[in-house]
């Protein structure tokens, strides 16, 4: 798993592969699109990587210079060179879809902005072939590390006004508050008044990562830092983190009060929410004019929240819950088999320090008396 905390500097899409190729991810990966030919505009590319110094901080540089005339582009046309590009590159079907998932996700935020078709919107800034190297090389880097599963702290997006072909717009712009909007990315300003955050870098972190508050309680293996094109009153770098994924344990307590639920109901919705959740609790209480209720309680990963609020508000009678993030200490598990009669039957055996527990399978117990 690679953490990445952008709450700080902000993200783009050469910071995500600085900050990946610092990791260790095979920069050769990326000097493959200098063998990319016909595309329509691009008359030559040449990638470069800097190891170079950012306050301080030790990062790896990804530039990107291109002889491009055309870097206005509808979206089919960002979809074609993608799929061309993917071939020229010998890139994965995993790594293709998920550079398409992000060049949608762009064009999503462009429509939303100016009242148009996906397909059809034109890109401006982001129409250049460097975002198509930036998606697609982002997740070709990710698979080089064999890593796929990314955590995000909140995005800074600096503040002030960038200057645009649409002329001054505020930041962050527009399109970055579209992402934001649709696919639930947590964003936060800055006293710095630089554009911090690109559409391309948010894009490839909203198709690719689950965002969470604040560092989580991590054991940290490896760390990466992706330099920026600019100078700043802060270190212009992106962190990457690659962490053990057993020491990351991200969890929500979610609660509801139901007094309007049937019996029935409520044994419906637990067999719906406990599909979502690590743990489904159901405990009686009394509410409102000394009403019985039932208090509806769910423990769920982070990257499950949503889905858990919805199955909520879909499967019971609340239109509103409680959640904040719990702790959790676990004891470490293994099952064993051991003889037992004729066959064997499991043990759950249970860790922690110089402490060990043991738990036959009930179910074992049960099959070889012949009764489940």
């Amino acid at each position: 798993m690679i953490i990445f905390e952008p709450h700080l500097s902000g993200v783009s899409g050469d910071m995500l592969l600085g900050a990946l190729v610092d990791l260790g991810a095979d920069f050769s990966l990326l000097e493959r699109f200098v063998s990319v030919k016909n595309v329509k505009g691009l008359s030559g590319l040449e990638i470069k990587k800097e190891k170079l110094k950012k306050k301080g901080i030790s990062a790896t540089r990804i530039e990107i210079i291109l002889d491009e005339q055309a870097r206005t582009r509808h979206g089919h046309e960002m979809f074609e060179i993608l799929d061309h590009a993917s071939e020229a590159v010998s890139a994965s079907s995993w790594a293709q879809q998920k550079a398409k998932e992000a060049i949608l996700c762009l064009l999503e935020a462009e429509a939303n902005v100016h009242g148009e078709n996906a397909k059809e919107v034109h890109l401006h800034e982001t129409g250049s072939f460097d975002t198509i190297l930036d998606c697609l090389g982002y997740f070709m880097l990710l698979e080089s590390l064999g890593e796929k599963e990314i955590l995000s702290t909140p995005i800074c997006v600096g503040s002030g006004v960038v200057n645009t072909c649409h002329g001054l717009l505020p930041v962050p712009v527009p399109a970055v508050t579209a992402m934001a909007c649709s696919k639930g990315i947590p964003i936060v300003g800055s006293k710095v008044e630089e554009e911090l955050a690109t559409p391309t870098g948010v894009a490839l972190l909203a198709v690719s990562a689950v965002f969470c508050k604040a560092l989580p309680s991590i054991v940290p293996l490896k760390v990466g830092y992706g330099a920026g094109s600019k100078n700043l009153e802060v270190s212009n770098v992106l962190r990457a983190t690659v962490v053990s994924e057993e020491s990351v344990e991200e969890t929500i307590l979610i609660e509801t009060t139901l007094d309007d639920i049937t019996g029935e109901e409520i044994g419906y919705a637990i067999s719906k929410l406990q599909e979502t959740s690590k743990e489904v609790h159901l405990l009686q209480g009394l509410g409102k004019k000394n009403r019985p209720v039932f208090v509806l309680r769910l423990l769920v990963d982070l990257k499950e929240l949503d889905l858990a609020i919805k199955a909520l508000f879909e499967h019971t009678t609340t239109i509103g819950v409680r959640y904040w993030p719990v702790s959790r200490a676990k004891m470490e598990r293994a099952v064993e088999a051991i003889p037992y009669g004729d066959g064997f039957v499991r043990v759950k055996v249970s860790r922690h320090g110089d402490l060990q527990k043991e738990k036959i399978e009930f179910n074992d117990l049960m099959a070889d008396k012949g009764d489940q």
